[in-house]
């Protein structure tokens, strides 16, 4: 199995030839490097997840999944929890992008 990370880097890049470093605990310290190539319908197959998330997100169909208790409740740190709570102001605050606004890693990318 395809770490969906490496697939998405391919996608938004376009690089085809990726690796992966993975440290592994034994006795001592073993670092290995995964090298593979992600073809171009591994990167289509990743834009279609991406478009059918965005489609869910923007339809705000969520798959329920419930809490029980901090640290265990995912929804004290979901971007999302406005929606589900109802609250607009909580949407705008953490979900609605606007002109200007800092987008990270996202800035950097070049095509």
């Amino acid at each position: 199995m395809l770490d969906p990370q490496l697939v998405c880097y391919s996608w938004m890049t376009g690089i085809s030839d990726v690796a992966q470093v993975v440290f592994v605990r034994k006795r001592s310290v073993e670092i290995q490097y995964f090298r593979t190539t992600i073809t171009e319908e591994q990167r289509d197959e990743f834009g279609r997840l991406v478009d059918d998330t965005i489609r869910r997100i923007e339809s705000a169909q969520f798959l329920p999944h419930s809490g029980v208790r901090f640290p265990q409740n995912p929804c004290t740190t979901c971007p999302y929890v406005g929606l589900c709570l109802g609250q607009q102001k909580l949407v705008d605050a953490t979900l609605v992008r606007r002109p200007g606004d800092d987008l990270g890693l996202f800035d950097e990318l070049t095509y």
